[in-house]
Parts: C-alpha cells; structure tokens; sequence
C-alpha cells in the first residue's frame, strides 16, 4: 500500500495510552476492536491522537498508571470526541440502541415519526463527550477498517497475535502490558453496562484474563449469536453495521435480549 506510515516510539506510546472517548461513568460501555479515522484521514487523527490536551487521569502517582517510557502519569481516558458521526454508521447504531434503551422503545429501530428522526438527529451529531456513553477499544493502534494496514515499522501480523486472546502463547511487550493494566482497570471499576462490538471470541477470553471466575452464556438470538454475563453485565456481539455486521435488525434483537435479560 502507498503511503505507509513510520510510526514513532513517542505516537505509538500515546496511542497505547488512548483507550477511548466519552464518560468513564456512562451508563454504556461500547468496547470496539481499535480507534477508526472517522473521515479524517489517518494522518490527521494520528496528529490530533497526539496533541489532544483533554484527558482524563486515572491513578494518579500510583506506580501502575505511571507511563513505561517518560516517567508520567499516563491518561487513561481522553473526554473529548475526534468523531464525525455524519459519516459513521457505527455511531448511527450505537446512538438508536443507547436512545431505545434510554427510552424503553422498541420503534427506535423501525421507520422513525419526524419527531424520533430530529430527535435521532441532535444526539447523533453530539460528540460522545457529550452522550451518556462511551468508546473503549482493545487495541491501540488507528486505521480506517480492519483490512487496512497503515505502519511500515510495525508487522501486521505481530501486532494481530499480540492483541489476539485466543492464542495459547501470549505475545507481551511493554506497550501491551501498560494498555492492559489500564483497560482491565477501566472495566473493573466502570459501572456502566459493557458491550463487545466484533470479534466477539477475543473479547470473551480477554474478560476470562480479568475475571477468572467469570462464566458466558451463549444465546442465539434469530439472526446472530451473543455471549453475556449478568453478573458483570458484559454482552458481547457481532461488529455494528448493515453490511457485514448485525444489521438494524440484529440491533433490535439485541435490545429485546437487554431489555428483558439484563
């Protein structure tokens, strides 16, 4: 591919550090797989990764939030929201099942009234500073889909074992170890309802290392499959969108099963 990037040990300790955006006390928890572009363009959310001032610190002094490489407090949440929902679908999902289950309607997700559709609208264009929800993903580093690689110094495919769970040998390096401490901190004391968006097997086993003692029930749902625990209140599900994904109608279904289950 044109274009790759040569990934700096600085950008690529502050990308380790960013795990998502949002409220760390929201009563939604999405946890996708890595930070997207958004419409921006890899280069210029790589830039505004970088210098984005807004972050919200977590731990303080203690010994486990300190960064590896420079000796500082590492920012475990950045509040602020680079997004630009008029282009992300993924965003248009997460807005209808936040607002459905903030409103216990069901019509949320069939043709909206004029009245649902402005409604839809100003939250939809709200950055997710301002939603009661947040995005945290596994791993660190962006790029525009799943299928794009974008870093000449980094291998593809070393970065994919190292955030991969299912693997009998576990790939660990100092910028996995620092994300992990943060991320298993997060969902340790998040009170927020959590659900796994894509990739649904590797966040299963991701959890299982957090809370060992934690048991999933699979469900079959009409068009899909999810895995949820109610003590954590964790459900884990296929990716968000209408063309590989669960479609508006596996969104639906995934709000009945909360709504009546969780």
């Amino acid at each position: 591919m044109k274009n790759l990037i040569d990934i700096s040990n600085k950008a690529h300790t502050k990308f380790t550090a960013y795990i998502g955006q949002g409220k760390l006390d929201a009563s939604l928890v999405f946890f996708g797989n890595e930070p997207g572009t958004s419409g921006l363009g890899i280069e210029d959310t790589i830039k505004y990764l970088q210098e984005c001032k807004n972050k919200i610190f977590l731990g303080g002094s203690d010994a486990r939030f300190m960064n590896l490489f420079i000796g500082r407090p590492i920012p475990f949440l950045i509040s602020e929201s680079y997004s630009n929902p008029i282009k992300s679908e993924f965003v248009k999902f997460m807005s209808k099942l936040y607002l459905a289950l903030k409103d216990k309607d069901i019509n949320w997700f069939d043709d909206l009234t004029p009245e649902k559709m402005v409604k839809l609208d100003e939250y939809y264009q709200k950055t997710l500073s301002e939603k009661d929800i947040c995005l945290v993903n596994l791993r660190p580093l962006p790029r525009p889909t799943e299928d794009t690689w974008m870093y000449s110094n980094i291998h593809e495919k070393v970065y994919n074992k190292r955030w991969n769970f299912r693997l009998k040998r576990h790939y660990n390096d100092p910028w996995k170890e620092c994300r992990l401490t943060m991320l298993e901190t997060f969902f340790i004391e998040r009170t927020g309802l959590v659900i796994g968006i894509g990739d649904k097997e590797n966040k299963k086993k991701f959890f299982e290392e957090i809370y060992p003692e934690i048991e999933f029930i699979k469900v079959d749902l009409p068009s899909h499959t999810i895995y949820f625990n109610k003590k954590y209140n964790i459900v884990l599900s296929n990716y968000f969108n209408s063309r590989n994904g669960i479609k508006m109608k596996g969104l639906k279904e995934l709000y009945l099963f909360i709504l009546n289950f969780l």
